[in-house]
C-alpha cells in the first residue's frame, strides 16, 4: 500500500509499485490515467473496505528505524493540523514553491477530496517523546520495511495520550521540513473550495477536524531534539554551464576561496570527501569536480556571521551566488542547467567519467540554520534540505469531506 512521496518517485519506480500491488497508493498519488481515475479508485477502496475510517479521534505515532552513520530512530506523530496562513507565524516555511506543482496537486485534491501525503513539520520540545497508549511493547498496527527503513505506526486513541500530544505542540511554531507544495495546496483548496478566499480561523479558534476537515491538513510532526532527525545535503549536478571555461572557472574561484587540489581518481575523491566532512561549522566548504580540469577541488572560506541576512551563512546560498553564479559567469558561463543528487560518491564518479560537466558537493544545512532562516522570514534556494528518511504515503489518509 505504501510508497515514498510523489515527488521522489521516478516513472520506473511508479511502474514497480503498480506491479507490486493493486492497492498501492501510487494509484492515487500518481495514477497513470489521471486524477479522475485516482478519485474513482479512492472511492472504490472506501466502498470495498480497503480503506476504513477510524471510528474515534486518533493520533498516529510513527517511528522510522534506519541507518545513517549507525542505527537511528525518528519518532513523530501523524495527525490533522489546523491550517494557518504564513502571516500568523505559526507555520513557517524555508523554501520557495513552484506554481505548476501546486496546480497539479490542487486538481488531484479537488477530485479525491483527501490529503493523501502528509507534510512534515518540526517543532522544539526538549524532553518530550510521545508513546503508544500501551507503551513501546504494544504491537504496532502497521509494520513495514521499504527501501531499508522500518516504518511502524500505533494509533493513539486514549484521552490521556491525545491530550499529552496536543499540549506538547500547542503554541509551538512549526517549521515545514518537507511538503511546502502540499501545505500551500491545502491552503489553496480551502480558499477555492471552502472559504471563497477568506483566511482559515486562527489556530486557537479553529473548529475540530471532525466538524471542518478542510480547515486541516495531514501532517507528521517531529521534534528538533529527536536524535533521529537527520538532514542530508542535496548536491548539485552541473549538466551544462552554458559554455564556461574550466580553467577560467578555477581562476575566478580562487579570487574568493582557498582552493586545494586532489587527485582526479577514486582515491582522490575519497580524500576530497573526507576533507569536506572535516570542515568546521565556521567554514563554507565545497568539493568540486569539473570536466576540463586535471584535478579535483576543495574550495573553502570563513563564514561571515555578521552578514545582514541569515541566508548568507548557508553553504547552499554561497554555492549558488558565488560559485554557480559569479565564478561560472566570470568564466563565460551563460545559463546553468542543474540537477540534484543526495549520493556524493556516485555524483563525483559521474563527473569523473565525463557524464557531467561538473559536480558540486556540500555539507548539510543544520536544523538550527533552517530555523533561523524561517524565523527571519527568508527563503532558501530550492532543494536546500533533504530530511531523511522520507515520510511514507499510504499509512494514513485525511478525508476532506
Amino acid at each position: 500500500m505504501v510508497a515514498p512521496p510523489y515527488d521522489v518517485i521516478s516513472p520506473a519506480e511508479r511502474d514497480a509499485f503498480y506491479a507490486a500491488s493493486a492497492f498501492n497508493c501510487t494509484r492515487l498519488i500518481l495514477n497513470k490515467d489521471g486524477h479522475d481515475e485516482a478519485a474513482r479508485q479512492y472511492r472504490a477502496w472506501l466502498d470495498e473496505g480497503v480503506l476504513v475510517r477510524d471510528s474515534a479521534p486518533t493520533f498516529y505515532l510513527y517511528s522510522q528505524d534506519f541507518d545513517v552513520g549507525g542505527p537511528r530512530r525518528r519518532i513523530g506523530v501523524l495527525g490533522a493540523l489546523a491550517l494557518e496562513p504564513y502571516s500568523t507565524g505559526v507555520v513557517l516555511r524555508h523554501e520557495n514553491t513552484f506554481a505548476h506543482h501546486k496546480r497539479d496537486r490542487l486538481e488531484l485534491t479537488k477530485r479525491v477530496k483527501a490529503n493523501l501525503s502528509p507534510i512534515f513539520c518540526v517543532y522544539s520540545k526538549p524532553g518530550f517523546v510521545p508513546q503508544p497508549d500501551g507503551g513501546w511493547d504494544e504491537k504496532p498496527e502497521i509494520d513495514v520495511m521499504l527501501q531499508g527503513v522500518r516504518h511502524r505506526v500505533w494509533g493513539v486513541r486514549g484521552a490521556r495520550g491525545i491530550e499529552t500530544i496536543s499540549a506538547a505542540v500547542a503554541d509551538q511554531p512549526l517549521f515545514i521540513a518537507d511538503g511546502h507544495h502540499r501545505y500551500e495546496t491545502a491552503l489553496n483548496y480551502y480558499y477555492e473550495c471552502v472559504s471563497g478566499g477568506a483566511e482559515p480561523p486562527a489556530h486557537d479558534g479553529s473548529p475540530d477536524d471532525a466538524a471542518a476537515p478542510a480547515t486541516h491538513v495531514l501532517a507528521f510532526l517531529a521534534a528538533f531534539e529527536d536524535p533521529g532527525l537527520v538532514i542530508l545535503p542535496t548536491h548539485r549536478e552541473l549538466v551544462s554551464s552554458g559554455g564556461a571555461d574550466a580553467v577560467g572557472f578555477e581562476r575566478a574561484l580562487a579570487e574568493s576561496f582557498k582552493v586545494e587540489h586532489f587527485a582526479k581518481n577514486g582515491a582522490g575523491s575519497e580524500a576530497l570527501l573526507a576533507a569536506l566532512a572535516a570542515a568546521s561549522n565556521d567554514t563554507h566548504a565545497f568539493a568540486i569536480a569539473m570536466r576540463g580540469l586535471p584535478h579535483l577541488l576543495l574550495a573553502t572560506r570563513a563564514v561571515r556571521h555578521d552578514a545582514s541576512s541569515s541566508l548568507q551563512e548557508l553553504d547552499v546560498t554561497v554555492l549558488h551566488d558565488e560559485i554557480l553564479g559569479r565564478a561560472l559567469s566570470a568564466a563565460g558561463g551563460k545559463e546553468n542547467k542543474l540537477a540534484y543528487s543526495i549520493d556524493p560518491r556516485a555524483l563525483i564518479a559521474r563527473a569523473l567519467s565525463g557524464e557531467l560537466e561538473g559536480a558540486f558537493v556540500m555539507n548539510a544545512t543544520r536544523a538550527e540554520q533552517m530555523a533561523k532562516v524561517c524565523k527571519a522570514g527568508e527563503l532558501m534556494p530550492h532543494k536546500s534540505t533533504y530530511f531523511y528518511p522520507k515520510v511514507l504515503t499510504g499509512l494514513v489518509f485525511h478525508a476532506l469531506e
